[in-house]
């Protein structure tokens, strides 16, 4: 049932993250390189993994709040 509930909570959580506050707090201080497409791909899929890191802790924290409030 945990399982279940993080990945839930990872989806959901992943799509409501906005990629304009992921991009304003985090990616300026990444350091983007290359040229036209290859830049782009490296920015987006930085993009995705910070996305799916914020999403991954959030649906751990979800989870561990429902362990502890439960009992």
């Amino acid at each position: 049932m945990k399982i279940i509930l993080f990945i839930v909570v990872l989806i959901v959580v992943f799509f409501l993250i906005p990629d304009r506050w992921v991009d304003e707090t985090f990616m300026r201080y990444i350091p983007i390189e290359g040229d036209g497409e290859v830049a782009m791909d490296d920015y987006e899929s930085k993009l995705l993994l910070i996305e799916l890191g914020l999403s991954a802790v959030i649906a751990a924290l979800v989870v561990w709040g429902c362990r502890v409030f439960k009992h």
